[in-house]
């Protein structure tokens, strides 16, 4: 997996102690993580912004493969798959990144800075 990521041009690729894999998909992209999970690994990606039960819900009829829930108050997205799915995540860490930004911008007033 880490060759995958790295090949599919993920920078900061680093495995942890434990496994974890590290990685972004570009300098200025959030730090993701991947896990091996049985015969899969688990994708993972946080973003700092609570979205509510209804915009998960609705990530998740367009995403049904990559849930969002909220953990340590934080919006996380996963997903489970292989090597062969490196491209998918990309995808669908852009897409949820783009969607989080929204969601936040939605929450401020008029004249609020970013």
């Amino acid at each position: 997996m880490e060759q995958a990521l790295r090949q599919a041009g993920c920078v900061g690729v680093e495995v942890g102690a434990d496994g974890v894999i590290y990685a972004r998909l570009d300098a200025a992209f959030p730090e993701f993580t991947v896990q091996p999970d049985g015969a899969r690994w688990r994708f993972a990606l946080q973003w700092p912004v609570r979205a509510s039960e209804a915009q998960r819900e609705g990530w998740a009829l367009l995403h049904p493969d990559a849930p969002l829930d909220v953990d340590l108050g934080e919006t996380r997205m996963q997903f489970w798959g292989g090597v062969q799915d490196v491209p998918r995540w990309a995808d669908l860490a852009a897409a949820m990144v783009a969607q989080c930004i929204r969601w936040r911008r939605a929450t401020r007033q008029g004249d609020e800075g970013m």
